[in-house]
């Protein structure tokens, strides 16, 4: 079990929960996380955790809240009820308030932000309804937002029906004992399921305002289902992998990740692109699959024609090897992750919120295992299927044309390109034999055609979240 324990608590709130006058609450519960309480001020707060070297995290998502405390084992009664008070019992003075509007500015208004803001407006962009609602808030929104907005907040969403305490590193019943008469007064309040607001996909075009070195893009659609279908989030986090890629500079040196789709055919082919990486943000009943990438300002149009052409390479079963490596790759870092305690605890009140139960972490590998290419190329059919979303920033990227897109991918068009992908290939292998067999003369060349062209559709494009809502281990616990 060893001597260190994870605790969390994690909640069904987040900013799809939000109204007209409660938007930027969760960013702003996120913010203030861990700071005064009922029953200690700040500066008692630090104290007590530097006193355990505890570490404490919290973090606000659309669908999800968490708070999280880890330390040794010896030390775990007085971690979660300290973690207890902070969640349950804050005291939202106004003047920390205000320092955390501060913070927030200056972070929004450093240039390092801007992609992941556009990552932020993408999606928010692409839907209608709840998960239109910003996570991370406008500062006009930021005005209406004060101690008692906070507090109303609090009191309708954190309640026993929408919250989980999940733990690594101690045994379940001394969790429930310890757990019991922190939470036992708490309201049970109503399931969350029967209250999370509707939202509807729509596709979306957004141009991030603003100069940057590079051409930046982020292409997605959407992939109904979500977490929640979780043979469809398998044959996606393959798909997450399969793609791979990185930047056009691998601290790690050659070899590190390089045998990935988008490294062998996009960032070894094209000296204009900077990166060049798979995209996912995956929530309970939705999310969005693409591809993001950088390139020079005067290739935006052609880099959004390179990303179209690789997801729609894969409407075909992409070859053995890749799909292998893809595969053990997924599966190598869910064990690595799930190695730590803090993940595990994680893992576990994330799944219990999202499922009602834990999917073991070996049901999971052996369905990752089971992923064909066959279903590699139907899922990705069904998510070009689906109206494209495009976000693109900095020098350039206007020139990436959105109405070409929706032209490309109204449903005649992808019905063509996904009938012709096949011959497009057999194009490729068939022009590099003519230039074989004029580089050897009046050789005979028939009795190696039919063998290199076989090889060829598994070797001409060689080789290649983490889906942290799964663990196994005799030391995890939940309550």
């Amino acid at each position: 079990m060893g001597p260190t324990a994870s605790m969390g608590i994690y909640i069904n709130s987040g900013s799809i929960y939000e109204t007209a006058s409660s938007t930027g609450a969760s960013a702003m519960l996120e913010c203030l996380a861990f700071k005064a309480t009922r029953h200690r001020d700040t500066l008692r707060v630090m104290k007590e955790v530097e006193q355990m070297g505890a570490n404490i995290a919290a973090n606000g998502s659309r669908e999800q809240m968490s708070y999280t405390i880890d330390c040794l084992r010896s030390h775990a009664p007085a971690a979660l009820e300290l973690l207890a008070d902070c969640v349950l019992n804050p005291a939202f003075f106004p003047h920390e308030l205000e320092e955390q509007k501060m913070r927030m500015q200056m972070l929004l208004s450093l240039p390092d932000v801007q992609l992941t803001l556009l990552s932020e407006k993408l999606l928010r962009s692409a839907y209608e309804g709840a998960l239109s609602q910003p996570l991370i808030p406008e500062l006009e929104d930021l005005q209406h937002i004060n101690s008692r907005v906070l507090a109303d907040f609090v009191k309708q969403h954190y309640t026993g029906k929408r919250l989980v305490l999940a733990g690594a590193g101690l045994h379940h019943q001394q969790l429930v004992d310890l757990a019991a008469p922190m939470l036992e007064q708490l309201p049970p309040g109503q399931e969350a399921a029967t209250l999370e607001p509707a939202s509807r996909y729509r596709g979306a075009h957004v141009q991030l305002e603003g100069s940057a070195p590079h051409a930046n893009l982020i292409l997605a659609f959407e992939y109904p289902g979500g977490w929640r279908d979780i043979q469809g989030s398998v044959v996606m986090t393959v798909l997450t992998y399969l793609l791979g890629g990185g930047n056009s500079f691998s601290s790690g040196g050659p070899g590190k990740g390089m045998h990935s789709r988008l490294y062998t055919r996009v960032l070894n082919y094209h000296h204009w692109v900077h990166s060049c990486a798979s995209y996912s943000n995956t929530l309970n009943d939705t999310g969005l699959m693409g591809i993001q990438a950088a390139c020079d300002p005067g290739q935006a149009q052609k880099m959004l024609d390179v990303m179209c052409g690789e997801l729609e390479s894969l409407t075909r079963p992409p070859p053995t090897e890749q799909l292998e490596r893809a595969k053990a790759m997924a599966t190598s870092l869910i064990q690595n992750a799930l190695e730590g305690k803090a993940a595990r605890a994680e893992d576990i009140g994330r799944q219990f919120l999202t499922y009602g139960y834990r999917v073991n972490v070996r049901e999971y590998e052996e369905m990752i295992r089971s992923v064909s290419g066959v279903d590699i190329a139907n899922f990705t059919r069904r998510l070009l299927s689906s109206k494209p979303s495009l976000a693109t920033y900095g020098d350039g990227s206007e020139a990436a044309s959105y109405e070409g897109l929706l032209q490309r991918y109204s449903q005649v068009n992808l019905h063509n390109r996904a009938a012709a992908a096949g011959g497009e290939q057999q194009q490729l292998v068939h022009g590099v034999l003519e230039r074989l067999k004029q580089g050897f003369g009046s050789r005979s060349f028939s009795s190696s055609s039919s063998s290199s062209s076989s090889s060829s559709s598994d070797s001409s494009s060689d080789s290649s979240r983490d889906f942290s809502r799964n663990s196994s281990s005799s030391s995890e616990s939940q309550s």
